[in-house]
C-alpha cells in the first residue's frame, strides 16, 4: 500500500503549537514569566506537563474539534487521495474453494487485514488514519490499466456470483466491504482521514506544527474556552462567541473556495440510460 503523507510543517511557524499556546495564554491573561523566568511562558496554562498536565489535553481536544469541523465543510486538507492497495486476493468460498463464485460470501478490507471469505490476509490493510471513504477505483493487478471507478451501494451489497472485477463497495463498520472478485485486484482510495494529535510529554512546542494553514486563532480560542470553562470564568461566554467566529471565518474561506468549482450531480441510471438498472455493477 502506498503510504498517505501528512502536510509538512509550515516554515513560517504560524501554526506551531507554541504560537497557538502563546495566544491562548494571552487570551486568559496568563503571560507572566514562569518557571524559567521568561516573559510570556505563563504560570498556569503552561507547556510543561509537570506543572499543567491539562494543557496537552486541552490542546488536543481543540485540535480534534478543528479537524472535525473542517471535515464537515469538506476541507481538502483532510482528504487523502491515490492511496493504493495492490493484489487483493480472489474470493474464497468454504464450499467452492478459491475462485469459486459463491453469492453467500462477502469480503472485507479492514485495518487488520483482508478477509477473502475464508482466510484473513494481514498484509492487505485499510489505512489506519481512514475515517470514512469517499471514492474507490479498481483495476486488474499487474497491469498498467486505468483504474475504473467502483459503485458505492447505500442499501447493502447484492447477493450475486462473483465476477472478475469487484465492481461495488460499501462502507460499513468502518471497513470497506465487497462482494469479492475471481481476479486479483488493485484498489485506489480517496478518503477523509485523521491528522496528527500530540501527546508526548517531551514535545517541543516550538518545532511541532498543526498541519492546517491559518488555524492559530481558531485553535487558541478553543483552548482558551476549555481553560475558562474549567475555572468557571465569567469571561467564558465572550471566549465561546469569539471561538465560533474564528471557526466560521476558517470554514467560510473553504466554502468560498469550493464554490469556485462547478459540481454536477451524477445522473441516475447507468450509461445506457436505463433508469431501472441504476446499480448495474461495473460500469460508469
Amino acid at each position: 500500500m502506498s503510504s498517505p503523507t501528512v502536510n509538512s510543517p509550515q516554515a513560517s511557524g504560524s501554526t506551531s503549537l507554541e504560537t497557538i499556546m502563546n495566544l491562548a495564554r494571552a487570551l486568559v491573561n496568563d503571560t507572566q514569566a514562569g518557571a524559567t523566568n521568561t516573559p510570556g511562558e505563563g504560570q498556569i496554562l503552561v507547556d510543561n506537563p509537570a506543572i499543567a498536565p491539562f494543557t496537552l489535553s486541552f490542546l488536543n481536544s481543540a485540535i480534534r474539534q478543528l479537524y472535525r469541523e473542517l471535515r464537515n465543510v469538506g476541507d481538502p486538507e483532510l482528504i487523502f487521495d491515490n492511496v493504493i492497495v495492490t493484489g487483493l486476493p480472489i474470493i474464497n468460498s468454504p464450499t467452492n474453494g478459491p475462485g469459486g463464485p459463491d453469492p453467500a460470501i462477502q469480503t472485507v478490507l479492514s485495518t487488520s487485514g483482508y478477509f477473502d471469505g475464508v482466510q484473513q490476509w494481514p498484509n492487505f490493510q485499510l489505512p489506519g488514519n481512514c475515517l470514512f471513504m469517499e471514492t474507490v477505483w479498481e483495476r486488474e493487478t499487474n497491469t498498467n490499466n486505468n483504474f475504473q471507478r467502483m459503485v458505492e451501494v447505500r442499501d447493502g451489497l447484492p447477493s450475486r456470483p462473483q465476477q472478475p472485477d469487484l465492481a461495488q463497495w460499501e462502507w460499513r463498520n468502518n471497513n470497506l466491504n465487497f462482494v469479492g472478485a475471481t481476479q486479483v485486484r488493485d484498489i485506489r482510495m480517496r478518503y477523509y482521514g485523521s491528522l496528527p494529535q500530540f501527546f508526548s510529554p517531551t514535545l517541543d512546542f516550538s518545532t511541532t506544527y498543526v498541519p492546517i494553514l491559518d488555524c492559530t486563532d481558531a485553535v487558541a480560542y478553543k483552548v482558551a474556552v476549555l481553560y475558562a470553562r474549567m475555572l468557571g470564568s465569567p469571561g467564558l461566554p465572550d471566549l465561546v462567541t469569539e471561538a465560533k467566529e474564528q471557526m466560521f471565518q476558517l470554514k467560510n474561506q473553504i466554502t468560498r473556495r469550493n464554490q469556485s468549482t462547478d459540481y454536477r450531480r451524477r445522473p441516475f441510471g447507468n450509461s445506457d440510460g436505463d433508469l431501472n438498472n441504476a446499480f448495474q455493477f461495473g460500469f460508469w
